[in-house]
């Protein structure tokens, strides 16, 4: 069967599968039976999330008023205080939510876990590991965004960028001040007067670059809270990349790799936060060897010309792939006549996938596989990328995803199957190295 056929399946005996719904419990019995069809041994793993809609964009409407009252605080001679509300906005919004959503997770769920020989449980605990490779993708599917969100999406992608310039020119005026204190410290205070002279200025400035997004942001957390939902149909979204994965678990089941291990993972929550993966890495990373253990997470993966592999993620802190992963992966998709392109996750790339908490963790073999097509980048965009020198500050579009039009028809079965074949190829490759090493 192929990845088509598996996915075509999934659309018509699961469909739409928003965990916390009856499709999300659908789709755990579909993919069970579909390992136990195949004989491979499978787990459920529990895990909760945070399944109140109400939540994030509550989140983000305290975030973007922490960031108004930080530029009041400035336009009214309050630079310090103004500074502070900046900072608390971007930590509560950037470190602590995530130590806040594990605490607030309560609406229970499961990942579907399966190995090829054996359940990952035993790998896991096993003392002396030998090289693993884990293939995952999310299984859970968005919900619509308003008609109006789809327009103005392109417009988010511009406004962005403009408004994280106007707080580096905040942020650098900070510093100036600060300066001239230090200075003024030491007897001379005409950088300090200089500074607060403009600071208001670089406030109104800052507002003026900011406020096109804060009112967007606002306004699409105020329709969240208030409109009526749909389910997208999610084929690409995450069917193609559970579908692949499936199709792979066939694969090697018919024609196992012979020097290292298999698995293979159906993330829950995805569309929440990330919850399924986080919280299965939160358990486990520091029982698996990172120099051992390669992840390759599939997202959206049947529609875009482009194979979009990333490089790295993080604005300020930052972790880099090991370069020869990817290496392996461009050379895979070379041979096989897929162009690729490298995305570092940041600020300008937009959202995130289930391999970010392994690459948090410093699995630099672990990456993420998606199928996206290119769109040139604004010019606030590289701007920002060539003033904090963000690597690879692509910026890529899925026009279609969280829509009504994320159908089985949308889907380009060229596209879906030769991404199989990359990844089983990229697999392969893997597996071929162990095999040389093991040799000498």
């Amino acid at each position: 069967m192929a990845a088509l056929d598996v996915l075509k399946t999934l659309q018509s005996e699961v469909g739409s599968r928003r965990d916390g719904t009856p499709g999300a419990s659908r789709a755990r019995e579909w993919l069970a039976a579909q390992c136990q069809g195949m004989g491979l041994p499978v787990e459920m793993d529990e895990f909760t999330f945070v399944s109140s809609e109400r939540y994030r964009p509550l989140l983000q409407m305290v975030f973007v008023s922490l960031i108004v009252v930080g530029f009041i605080l400035s336009f009214s001679g309050q630079p310090l205080l103004g500074g502070a509300s900046l900072f608390l906005a971007f930590f509560l919004f950037f470190n602590l939510r995530k130590t806040l959503e594990i605490r607030l997770a309560r609406t229970p769920s499961q990942n579907v876990i399966a190995g090829l020989k054996r359940p990952i449980s035993h790998y896991v605990a096993e003392e002396n590991k030998g090289p693993a490779v884990l293939l995952c993708a999310h299984y859970d599917t968005p919900r619509n965004m308003p008609p109006w969100a789809e327009k103005l999406r392109g417009g988010f992608r511009f406004l962005g960028p403009l408004a994280l310039l106007g707080i580096l020119l905040y942020v650098l005026s900070l510093i100036l001040l600060a300066f001239g204190w230090l200075l003024d410290v030491a007897g001379w205070d005409g950088l300090l007067i200089f500074a607060r002279s403009v600071n208001p200025w670089i406030g109104g400035l800052t507002l003026l670059l900011a406020a096109p997004l804060l009112l967007l942001m606002f306004f699409s957390s105020l329709s969240t809270l208030l409109r009526k939902k749909t389910d997208s149909p999610g084929a690409d979204d995450n069917g193609s990349g559970t579908a692949l994965v499936v199709e792979l678990a066939r694969r090697f089941k018919e024609n196992p790799p012979k020097n290292l291990e298999l698995f293979f993972a159906w993330w829950g929550a995805e569309e929440y936060g990330l919850f399924g993966s986080r919280q299965f890495v939160r358990r486990f990373h520091d029982q698996l060897d990172k120099d051992l253990f390669y992840v390759v997470n599939a997202d959206c993966v049947g529609v875009g010309e482009l194979l979009a592999v990333h490089s790295g993620q993080g604005t300020l802190s930052r972790r880099q792939t090991d370069p020869v992963t990817l290496e392996r992966v461009e050379r895979v998709a070379g041979q096989l006549g897929v162009k690729t392109i490298r995305t570092w996750e940041s600020i300008i790339s937009g959202g995130s996938s289930d391999h970010a908490e392994w690459v948090n963790r410093g699995y630099r073999q672990a990456i993420s596989i998606l199928r996206e097509n290119y769109r040139p980048i604004s010019l606030p965009a590289r701007i920002f990328a060539a003033l904090l020198r963000i690597p690879d500050a692509n910026q890529l579009d899925i026009g279609h995803i969280h829509t009504p039009a994320d159908t089985i028809e949308a889907i380009r079965p060229q596209i879906l199957e030769e991404t199989a074949a990359l990844a089983e190829a990229y697999v392969r490759d893997i597996d071929q190295e162990w095999g040389e090493v093991a040799s000498h």
